[in-house]
């Protein structure tokens, strides 16, 4: 997959998500309109949490293209 903006790797990804819960090292996650975006795969979350930031998604072995993104490829 060819190397995106973290922005535009969220809105990708069909486990992204945003919160208002803002981690205290604000500088190593990603932030847009003042919401957290990190990813909730069903393998990470549980042991990462909100530390799994999109940014880490580029080369994920469980990215799963959204019903958005994956119909806009075909």
């Amino acid at each position: 997959m060819n190397a995106q903006e973290p922005e535009a790797r969220h809105c990708a990804c069909w486990y992204s998500r945003r919160t208002i819960e803002l981690p205290p090292d604000i500088g190593s996650h990603t932030i847009a309109d003042g919401q957290l975006l990190y990813c909730a795969h069903p393998m990470w979350f549980p042991v990462v949490g909100y530390q799994f930031d999109v940014r880490n998604c580029e080369a994920c072995d469980y990215f799963r293209p959204s019903r958005a993104s994956a119909s806009a490829s075909s």
